[in-house]
């Protein structure tokens, strides 16, 4: 094994283990925030926006210390074109999909004991499919999945990918950022939440695609979109 080799190896095994690392050092602040936030309401309510920084402004530290920058995690919009055709078309695709799938599940779930019910759903009661109501309040949610897809995507497709696949392969890099993603989302603790991992496979998919992780954003955008109002239609 010659130095350069060593070297090269070296740096590799250091990349994905920083990816890790990161992640880890970011959930765990956000999870003591959580906490925290049981005694202190105001801390509770700001876990999302501190969430947010911490998505955008971890990674861009960590790729500064390799001489890189935003860009090479994919945060770029030279691809525009590509990032909304590919986004915009799964989607039209795989939303009018999930939403069957969802009224299916739910009326599935009336007929299941409440303490099973609990760990594949947050909801309660029938689904009553009706119009959802136009607020303040659902606008404000929209404006926040906005920030919080852009975030995310950035992170996980974005820095945690790039170093993944410094060492595996694009589907593998893809497997293990899902699976993290997905338990990153236990920070409210509920089985149910562990399903992200499957929408994550799909914005890996479209961040391979065209390079960025704008298209992975504007699908996972949409995908929260899609969710808020097809609760708020049913429940």
């Amino acid at each position: 094994m010659d130095a350069r080799f060593r070297s090269q190896y070296g740096a590799i095994v250091k990349g994905s283990r920083e990816a890790v690392a990161v992640w880890g050092a970011v959930i765990l602040g956000l999870g003591a925030v959580e906490v925290l936030g049981l005694a202190v309401p105001f801390l509770h309510s700001i876990v999302g926006a501190l969430a947010v920084a911490a998505f955008l402004y971890v990674p861009v530290r960590y790729l500064e210390r390799r001489g890189q920058d935003a860009r090479d995690a994919g945060w770029r919009f030279d691809r525009l074109k590509a990032d909304l055709a590919w986004s915009l078309g799964t989607s039209a695709v795989v939303l009018p999909l999930f939403a069957a799938a969802f009224f299916v599940f739910t009326a599935w779930l009336d007929h299941l004991p409440t303490a099973l019910r609990t760990l594949l759903a947050p909801y309660r009661g029938s689904a009553h499919l009706r119009m959802p109501a136009l607020t303040l309040d659902l606008a404000g949610q929209l404006a926040g999945n906005a920030a919080v897809a852009l975030a995310e995507e950035f992170f996980y497709r974005g820095y945690m990918t790039l170093r993944f696949e410094e060492e595996w392969t694009p589907l593998k890099s893809a497997l293990i950022a899902a699976a993290l993603f997905a338990l990153g989302h236990l920070l409210e603790p509920a089985p149910w939440r562990l399903a992200v991992f499957f929408p994550a496979l799909w914005f890996a998919w479209l961040r391979s695609r065209t390079g960025t992780v704008i298209g992975a954003s504007i699908a996972h955008f949409l995908s929260n979109v899609w969710l808020l109002l097809l609760e708020r239609s049913a429940y």
